[in-house]
């Protein structure tokens, strides 16, 4: 039992040592708080003597050697009295009656002096404190010189939290039953005391805890002080160990020094608790104005992840790995986090602090992006698609911002935004598409259509534009609007030179005729084809005279070549007969045999056998996931200005 006291002293002393005031190699916002809480009370003329220690993860913080300084405890060291006489009674050496119990019940609520007079005197004085200092390794805690005077008693506040520590998780020896009732007698505590009111210091300083198992000290005119100790474990588990000691001249009166302990802990914990908050996060936290910020209030302690951490608060969490430091997320972004399943999910951990964004926020995780808007709200793009929409310089762009997550298709995922979609598949990547192709494309029944999926950006031509699927092409242009083009009419318009070619811009989608065959229209003329005859075009005088025979279904039937020249004019060969464009403009039908002129009809467009019927706008859905218990707040407000790349 020695060689393990004496190795807590070693451990206590080495925390002293390593991360006290002098020595912190950083901003720490737990000496912070000590050495304001000292700063107070000292700068008020007491002297002060300060010690806290998180049984959660072993953080001490003091204020420096008078943390080390014995002073008398008053009535402190009750605990002591109490913690000796009860482990006494478990090892079967005294018996405690009920009225014995009362009695100690009243002495560690109330401070009652009388019980502790009693006990002092009939269980060994002196040899109580003793066995406590030898069991609990308070090498800091010395006898009283009087035994008449158990308030004479000499403790440190270095000393106190360590008593409180090895009280908890037992090392001191006491049993769990004995210690549960001490803590339970504690968190008791009257406002009116033995002689006075005893809810100065961590009561009074920090009204916001629910829970605070005090033991307080106070007595007047010993050795010309006056004294008033606050000490006690706080929170619903006991997790903060705190011990406060001060003295003032006793001429000054007990309502200054009372008024100065419970500033110190006030000025310690401005937030009326002490927050459940540590390390990166807790400094993340204090740096964004701590309970003044977004965030607000903590509502939960730390809680260790998988590879990281995280602290809720009222307004947000703070999530913490090694590799990408504390960073927030609240609002609406927050719970499509959770929607995805936090950093389960494939989003895994923020990379960043939620950033303010013309129009929006955005926050960036290991494996994407959350954007919000007020009009779109929030939502997450990642992977290739995310990549994609950077090209388009992000919310900035043509694309704005995401009006969906991403949504699993077959063979593939799409995000939609206010300016498009990205669609992305293995086979293809990811690529975009916008505006009236968009349109036209979905007509054909987005990536479930014989277009299948996008294979290019919209690429700019001279009088319009062009973006490719894995099934065809769309060209679009002011006058003819968007329309697909696919097979072989695509290869023979884009051999003819596409939009700056004979044909100029198609002004219809290709549309199904007899027989098999398929007609595209365009500016200047139209693409037939069918599979024996292949894809051929005809525009002008020909197109008109062809109109006239009734195109496909008339007696000519489909083209079988392209218009070429011959003696006499340019010919469209058909497949029962011809077409010959004379220099002077007359169109004779069959020319090489018995010519016969074809009357001119008024240009009109070839009648389609039927036409395709446009699909709907697609809506896959991304895989449903719970939605989370997360904080309400407002929209995202603060962040790090940004327009760098998510």
């Amino acid at each position: 039992m020695k060689r393990r006291t004496r190795a807590l002293l070693c451990l206590l002393t080495g925390l002293v040592a390593v991360l006290g005031p002098a020595s912190a190699a950083r901003a720490d916002q737990w000496q912070d708080r000590v050495s304001a809480g000292s700063g107070y009370a000292t700068g008020a003329g007491t002297t002060v003597a300060i010690a806290l220690f998180d049984r959660g993860t072993g953080l001490y913080r003091d204020n420096g050697a008078a943390a080390h300084t014995r002073i008398e405890s008053a009535s402190v060291m009750k605990l002591f009295i109490a913690e000796n006489l009860l482990h006494r009674r478990d090892l079967g050496q005294i018996r405690l009656t009920a009225a014995d119990l009362t009695d100690m019940s009243r002495m560690l609520r109330e401070s009652y002096d009388a019980a502790a007079n009693r006990f002092w005197s009939s269980y060994g004085t002196n040899a109580i404190v003793g066995d406590v200092i030898a069991r609990y390794g308070l090498s800091e805690t010395g006898l009283t010189s009087n035994v008449r005077y158990w308030g004479n008693t000499l403790i440190t506040a270095h000393d106190i939290v360590v008593f409180y520590q090895r009280l908890m998780d037992g090392s001191g020896g006491l049993s769990a039953g004995s210690r549960d009732w001490i803590v339970d007698q504690l968190r008791q505590s009257t406002e009116q005391g033995d002689g006075g009111r005893q809810f100065f210091g961590l009561h009074d300083g920090l009204p916001l805890e629910r829970v605070i198992a005090q033991k307080q000290g106070w007595m007047c005119c010993v050795n010309g002080s006056a004294y008033r100790h606050s000490t006690g474990l706080v929170g619903p588990d006991g997790r903060y160990a705190v011990a406060v000691l001060t003295r003032e001249p006793s001429d000054r009166g007990t309502a200054h020094l009372e008024a100065s302990i419970t500033g110190a802990v006030r000025t310690m914990f401005p937030e009326g608790l002490i927050p459940r908050v540590q390390g990166d996060i807790g400094e993340l936290w204090y740096r964004m104005g701590g309970t003044r910020s977004l965030l607000g209030y903590p509502t939960s302690d730390e809680l260790g992840l998988p590879g990281g951490a995280v602290s809720r608060f009222q307004g947000g969490f703070v999530y913490w790995t090694p590799s990408t430091g504390p960073h927030w997320v609240a609002g609406d972004i927050l719970r499509k986090y959770g929607a995805y399943g936090y950093e389960r999910s494939v989003l895994r951990y923020p990379v960043s602090d939620e950033i303010p964004l013309a129009g929006g926020a955005l926050s960036r995780f290991q494996g994407g992006s959350i954007y919000w808007s007020p009009r779109t709200g929030a939502h997450a793009v990642g992977g290739n698609i995310l990549a994609r929409y950077g090209s388009y310089d992000w919310e900035k762009g043509v694309l704005g911002y995401p009006t969906s997550d991403e949504l699993a298709l077959t063979g593939g995922a799409l995000n939609r935004f206010q300016g498009g979609y990205v669609y992305w598949s293995p086979a293809t990547g990811a690529h975009a598409v916008g505006g009236a192709i968009l349109g036209a494309y979905g007509a054909t029944g987005w990536e479930r259509g014989w277009l299948g999926y996008p294979t290019s950006e919209e690429t700019r031509l001279p009088g319009g534009a062009v973006s490719r699927f894995s099934g065809g092409a769309v060209y679009w242009s002011p006058q003819g609007g968007a329309h697909p083009v696919r097979g072989p009419i695509l290869t023979a318009y884009e051999t003819l030179g596409a939009g700056q070619g004979e044909l100029g811009y198609p002004t219809r989608d290709e549309l199904t005729l007899v027989n098999g065959g398929a007609v595209s229209v365009f500016q200047h003329g139209a693409l037939y084809w069918t599979r024996t005859t292949g894809a051929h075009w005809l525009g002008g005088d020909l197109l008109t005279a062809y109109g006239a025979q009734g195109y496909e279904r008339g007696p000519l039937g489909y083209p079988t070549s392209d218009p070429h020249p011959v003696a006499g004019g340019t010919r469209v060969d058909f497949q029962r007969g011809s077409l010959t464009l004379t220099p002077s403009g007359q169109v004779l039908r069959d020319a090489d045999a018995a010519p016969t002129a074809v009357t001119p009809q008024p240009t009109r467009t070839p009648a389609p056998a039927a036409v395709p019927t446009p699909t709907p706008t697609p809506t896959p859905t991304p895989t449903a996931t719970p939605t989370p218990a997360a904080p309400t707040t407002t929209a995202p407000t603060t962040g790090d200005a940004s327009g760098a790349t998510p």
